[in-house]
């Protein structure tokens, strides 16, 4: 049995101890640190250390890849950590500040900060898709779609998707260390049945004489979070300027009495563009060629899961289409790609000559599939490590992605596929979506074997 305490104990003494520690958190696979002084971080030695499969540095961010220990080595590290360790307000712009390309570095926070933000509601996208699947599944096995039993877990599926900025703006109000409460308050007007019921009854509408755009606001998460940094600022100010005596009432009512206006008038709406307009560089390339759209995110979200972008992408794009359309059918052609990781994994096992590498990479391989493909532990533990594996693992991902993008499959959930999840992929294009798996995995499989890799790399 692992020893996730002294895993965590090793952990902090190679990223320079608790004290050299601004913020500490955690996604599906990765421990996430934000430090105050990254010349005290020993990265070859904390790469070493048994159970980290990678270190990754993105935004200033350190993401310690742990897979499925995760849970408990955060766990341990909290314990450790105690209550020496909060987020630091001023770390999104000592990281703007350091001395690193504008263009690089910008680009590299928001996708930290999106990727910050989407992370905490993984375990809900992942909870709303396996009851979606089991809904599925219960009527596969004959139960009729009227039985109010499934109605109801249909409805608890879709709830995350009805009601997905608000999920956004609790995550976002805690990333900014915004008020919680009020940060939900104002961005549950977005999708207050009664708020877009003025539009419906009055033929123009405006706040103070400023007219108000009727947006949808349902698939939106820009807009969330948005407000919520307005919120913890307003908040920052106020306390600055307000008695003592007065905080407790004026800073709630005051933030919100600021941000709604601006929410309505000015961020909501271009906070949906440009929500759409990242979404649409998707779409765009899909309504054009469902068979590139399909081969380009294939052959790349692999890389992508290297760089946390995936992340991002998938509150930006899958989520919100799943919201708007019930269905994502562009982001979803990365499906086959976590086949391949697994099929790379195996042709190592089969052609591998030294008995450790065969173990470890059909353990590795077998892990991530029963694990329902989260594919970290054998993409860090085999693929990239020997680099060519993970080569044949972006061709067979392209070539089955294209298929799956052809066969114009679809999930109504946000989660991997895998022999868990399958019932959400069910429908149109699902017999294409399979075939994708096959010869994307396939095609990895015999590139790997043929290319073989060189075994005392990385020994």
């Amino acid at each position: 049995m692992a020893d996730f305490k002294n895993m965590a104990k090793e952990i902090l003494n190679c990223i320079g101890g608790v004290d050299n520690i601004k913020e500490m958190s955690h996604c599906m696979t990765r421990l996430r640190l934000n430090l105050k002084d990254d010349a005290k971080v020993k990265k070859n030695e904390l790469e070493k250390i048994e159970g980290v499969m990678r270190v990754v540095v993105i935004g200033g961010q350190y993401q310690v890849v742990l897979g499925g220990i995760v849970d408990e080595v955060f766990a341990e590290a909290s314990t450790l950590v105690g209550d020496t360790v909060d987020v630091n307000k001023e770390m999104i712009q000592e990281n703007l500040d350091a001395d690193v390309p504008k263009k690089s570095k910008f680009i590299e926070n928001l996708i930290a900060l999106l990727s910050g933000i989407v992370s905490p509601i993984i375990p809900a996208m992942l909870a709303a898709g396996f009851i979606t699947a089991l809904a599925k599944l219960a009527v596969l096995a004959g139960v009729s779609e009227t039985n109010t039993t499934i109605q109801i877990l249909s409805v608890a599926g879709d709830v995350l998707y009805g009601f997905f900025p608000i999920f956004i703006g609790w995550s976002a109000a805690k990333y900014f260390k915004a008020n919680i409460s009020i940060t939900l308050m104002v961005v549950g007007l977005l999708v207050y049945p009664n708020f877009s019921a003025i539009f419906a009854n009055a033929t123009s509408v405006n706040f103070l004489g400023i007219p108000v755009t009727n947006v949808y606001y349902g698939s939106s998460i820009l807009p969330a979070i948005c407000s919520a940094y307005l919120i913890s600022k307003c908040e920052f100010i106020l306390r600055k300027i307000l008695p003592n005596a007065l905080r407790s009432i004026f800073v709630p009512f005051l933030s919100a009495l600021i941000v709604i206006p601006l929410l309505i008038v000015v961020i909501g709406p271009i906070g949906v563009w440009g929500g759409e307009l990242f979404a649409n560089l998707f779409r765009s390339t899909y309504e054009l060629s469902p068979v590139l759209a399909g081969a380009i995110i294939g052959g790349i979200w692999q890389i992508l899961i290297i760089f946390g972008m995936h992340i991002a992408i998938l509150g930006l794009v899958s989520a919100p289409n799943i919201a708007m359309y019930g269905r994502d059918m562009i982001i979803m052609t990365h499906a086959p790609s976590l086949i391949c990781q697994i099929t790379a994994g195996l042709a190592v096992a089969l052609k591998a000559k030294d008995k450790k590498i065969k173990k470890n990479a059909l353990t590795l391989s077998l892990t991530s599939f029963f694990s329902g493909n989260v594919i970290e532990p054998v993409m860090y533990g085999i693929n990239l490590k020997y680099k060519k594996p993970f080569i044949a693992v972006c061709i067979g991902g392209a070539i089955g992605g294209a298929i799956t993008g052809a066969a114009g499959a679809g999930t109504v959930a946000a989660v991997a596929l895998s022999i868990y999840t399958f019932p959400v992929y069910l429908g149109a294009g699902f017999g294409g979506l399979m075939l994708g798996c096959v010869v994307g995995g396939l095609i990895t499989f015999v590139l790997t074997y043929l290319m073989g890799i060189d075994e005392k790399e990385n020994a």
